[in-house]
């Protein structure tokens, strides 16, 4: 049975990619030998942990850096913060590129640039230089998250798709969690900047591999070449906020990964040292916590949103309008109890930090609130892409947006709300809140069905 976040990987950028007629054309990427497709697989898998791994390796070293720098503990956690911004926002301009060139160039373009940001990084002096480094790196490796999906599709066959997208797609979710716990011992034994020099080594072996051996995948771009770059390419996300449906299910999943994911991260260097005095190695074992939590979580929630889904495809009556309304916001069922768990693991996490509990306690907490998150990702990501077809592309890349534009914010006030009120009344305060816009997905399966078939997206094209 295909999961749901590898049949959301499976209709990404349908628009751009070979028809299924390709199949038969000895040309076509399809027709590659089995090595040199999977070869192309394992880069491209490699390529999609490295926005998380990128945004999060750095956080054991907050400490450190604010020293060196001589900047507040907290201003340190905007070298994170800005980071996760810019993975939301420059995906914009990989994907019209991605439309315009092809594969290939964004592969290789992509990873230099994150490369060389990366490189001057470690030896930035200033905030400001470090502030710059962290901009453009996040701006190259954010093509991690559009571009290993496109490429699946481009060189497997309709049947192959779903195995090959699960293999990248765990990598996506192990990503943050695997910076934490490497960036603990390369802060503690060789110094922050190699967290960043680490990853430099890691993107320019990447960009060299893609030049040696990863060729254009793009049946399109083999065979007529290069199109125009188009301001509608870019803009086409913001269209899809004119669907009430897709935009609640948005903020709500965006909301649980701010706090959850950034929002308890955050806080990890400056409470555990302070509490428990964990050095950096410590510190980035405890994000094993999250790590495990993530992986359980999506071994539940892909099967059990296929489950319903097909138990409802199963139930339906041919001709039942109002069932058929309702079969796509029935697969939303799963997601409510990933709410649920997420506000018990930041109750937890903040509760045992405030009575200051043996260790184990918050990052049991860190891992329960982890899997509520992955428990919510994987049905929302694919209720939103199953309204939208034919626009999945664009519709992902608005979901990535508001997570990423909401947890950009997180580092700013977080900190310092913990500070004021406590871990306990703080972090009770944010689980109130994700709670609250939880809700938005409540309405969804309520009414979201009308609000389908009831409003038009004005200026979208159908590329179905």
């Amino acid at each position: 049975m295909m999961s749901t976040e590898e049949r959301i990987m499976d209709s990404t950028q349908q628009d751009e990619i070979c028809s299924l007629s390709a199949q038969d054309r000895e040309d076509t990427p399809m027709k590659w030998s089995w090595l040199r497709k999977h070869l192309i697989l394992i880069q491209c898998s490699f390529l999609a942990v490295c926005p998380g791994f990128t945004s999060s390796i750095l956080i054991p070293g907050t400490n450190a850096v604010a020293l060196e720098l001589g900047i507040p503990q907290q201003k340190a956690t905007y070298f994170i913060a800005v980071h996760v911004l810019f993975l939301g926002l420059a995906p914009f301009f990989w994907i019209a590129c991605m439309k315009a060139y092809g594969r290939r160039p964004i592969l290789i373009t992509s990873t230099l640039l994150s490369c060389f940001a990366a490189l001057g990084g470690g030896f930035a002096k200033t905030n400001g230089g470090l502030m710059t480094a962290r901009v453009f790196q996040s701006f190259g490796i954010s093509a991690g998250f559009v571009l290993p999906g496109v490429i699946v599709v481009d060189i497997f066959s309709e049947e192959q798709r779903g195995r090959k997208n699960g293999i990248w797609a765990q990598m996506v979710s192990i990503g943050a969690p695997l910076g934490g716990v490497i960036g603990g011992p390369v802060v503690r034994y060789a110094g922050w900047q190699w967290t960043l020099w680490l990853t430099a080594i890691m993107n320019a072996v990447q960009s060299i591999a893609f030049i040696l051996t990863c060729p254009e995948t793009s049946y399109r771009h083999r065979t007529s070449g290069n199109a125009k770059l188009r301001l509608q390419q870019v803009l086409e996300p913001f269209l899809i906020l004119q669907a009430p449906h897709i935009v609640f299910v948005a903020f709500a999943y965006g909301v649980t990964f701010a706090i959850v994911s950034v929002g308890l991260a955050t806080i990890v260097p400056i409470a555990l040292e302070k509490i428990y005095g964990f050095g950096a190695v410590a510190q980035g074992l405890f994000f094993l916590g999250p790590l495990v939590g993530a992986l359980i979580g999506e071994q539940l929630a892909g099967p059990g949103s296929d489950w319903v889904m097909k138990r409802e495809r199963g139930n339906a009556t041919v001709g039942d309008v109002g069932g058929t309304a309702q079969r796509l916001e029935r697969r939303l069922i799963v997601g409510l109890p990933g709410f649920l768990i997420a506000v018990a693991g930041i109750l937890i996490f903040g509760l045992t930090l405030q009575y200051r509990t043996h260790w184990m306690g918050p990052c049991m907490g860190f891992a329960v609130a982890n899997f509520g998150l992955q428990m919510v990702t994987t049905p929302s990501k694919t209720y939103c892409v199953d309204c939208l077809p034919s626009q999945s592309g664009s519709v992902l890349q608005l979901i990535n947006t508001v997570r990423q534009i909401i947890a950009f914010t997180v580092p700013f006030w977080s900190p310092n709300l913990v500070e004021h009120l406590g871990y306990g009344l703080g972090y009770g305060i944010e689980a109130i809140i994700l709670a609250a816009f939880s809700v938005g997905c409540v309405l969804v399966l309520c009414w979201g069905g009308l609000w389908r078939n009831k409003r038009s997206i004005k200026g979208l094209e159908d590329t179905s």
